[in-house]
């Protein structure tokens, strides 16, 4: 049920991150550095910091405990998608739209997906198989497959835009933009590898175990004990021979330190690490809080150049309807990547090669279907309609495969 749970929440939110910036549709006097700005402070910054600050106790102090290498290489990957995402905006100038989105959608979704099966990420995502084993393997196939239904929607964005009699203006040299294009893609999946290899102590610290609640223990090599426990009223749970361990109160991080304590002195000595985890929202916001802070300057620093070249601060203030959609954007975008890390964890060991996978293929179908709704495809009739069909039902059955790896990962 967690596993399935899991397939509908990083679909969810892959929906979500591809239409959630839908109400820049709504425009008219905003430009994209006004709604860029609003937006990525909103979703970056303020909420993920709200939503941590208010439903995790002692969030600082938690913080605090964090080890450092684990904040600095999130922080590192979010640069690098932050860079991603200025060097998608020159791409579409210098190689147009269409074809930059192909690049980056599908070297985007190859190395998101593949990678943390060559690289074991943190915390649960130690155990995922290799690339070679069946679970592997199948996941591989569900790249291809998907690569295809890139492909396919590609051809119909050309196909429309010839149809509509769209000139796509561009700029600069076609070898150079294909160069960025082509970093831009790879560095695109860094959102993703901000949870992947930062995510165990960051939640660990930020969850509280509480008395009564239930809680998920992992313990490396012994199955039979890895299963979900309901902490009893005086905050102390049992886990195989070793006896009443007290962690109400504690944080995971904590309560998983004393349970491998308390095993490896019991009559039966279990010695292999062991994962706690409480199921806590807010500290899977705390992730992005925390790991995004490097995007964040990124983004908004190229927002702010924007307006300051272009000398349009005051535009901000120019309406309080599109100052309200931009914020919508922000909120989109964070509960959209909250949902894609909170899916992964729910997915198991291999949830971050599948939970990418999926979000990337249901994120693309989002776009057309956003596409369809604001316009984009009124009158184009033929081959790009039957094309862009054709992708997306080809994406969703890539995600049905990466669903199906999972199945043989857990088995």
């Amino acid at each position: 049920m967690s596993a399935v749970v899991g397939l509908l929440v990083v679909a969810l939110g892959g929906l979500i991150m591809g239409s959630g910036a839908w109400p820049f549709k709504l425009m008219r006097l905003y430009q994209f550095e006004h709604w860029w700005l609003i937006g990525m402070l909103v979703g970056l910054v303020v909420m993920p910091w709200t939503i941590v600050l208010a439903g995790c106790p002692h969030a600082l102090q938690s913080l605090a405990q964090v080890p450092w290498p684990a904040i600095l290489l999130g922080n590192l990957f979010s640069v690098g998608w932050g860079i991603a995402n200025v060097l998608c905006g020159l791409c579409y100038v210098r190689i147009g739209v269409a074809l930059t989105g192909a690049i980056l959608a599908g070297l985007g979704v190859s190395v998101g997906a593949l990678t943390p099966m060559i690289f074991k990420g943190s915390g649960l995502f130690q155990s995922a198989p290799d690339l070679t084993s069946p679970a592997g393997i199948t996941v591989l196939v569900a790249v291809l497959v998907m690569l295809v239904g890139v492909t396919l929607a590609s051809l119909a964005g050309f196909g429309r835009d010839r149809q509509r009699q769209k000139q796509q203006a561009t700029s600069g040299g076609f070898l150079g933009g294909l160069v960025m294009t082509v970093v831009a893609g790879i560095l695109s999946s860094f959102m993703a590898f901000v949870f992947v290899y930062s995510q165990d102590p960051i939640v660990a610290n930020l969850s509280v175990v509480s008395p009564g609640s239930a809680i998920k223990v992992a313990v490396d090599g012994r199955p039979e004990l890895s299963k979900e426990y309901t902490v009893a009223d005086d905050g102390s749970v049992t886990v195989g021979q070793g006896g009443p361990v007290s962690v109400g109160g504690t944080s995971a991080a904590e309560a998983a330190r004393r349970i491998a304590g308390r095993l490896k002195s019991g009559s039966q000595p279990v010695d292999g690490p062991v994962l706690v985890s409480t199921g806590s929202i807010p500290a899977t916001f705390g992730v992005f809080a925390v790991g995004l802070i490097g995007g964040a300057l990124v983004n908004v620093g190229y927002a702010v150049y924007l307006l300051s070249r272009n000398r349009s601060w005051g535009v901000l203030l120019g309406s309080g309807k599109e100052f309200l959609l931009a914020i919508l954007i922000g909120v989109n975008f964070s509960l959209a990547v909250a949902l894609m890390g909170k899916g992964m964890l729910l997915l198991g060991a291999l949830g971050a090669s599948i939970g990418f996978g999926i979000q990337q293929a249901m994120q693309m179908t989002g776009t057309q279907l956003l596409g369809f709704v604001s316009g984009e495809w009124r009158g184009v009739l033929g081959r790009p309609r039957t094309q862009m069909y054709l992708a997306i039902a080809v994406l969703i059955v890539a995600a049905a495969i990466m669903a199906y790896g999972n199945q043989l990962a857990q088995s």
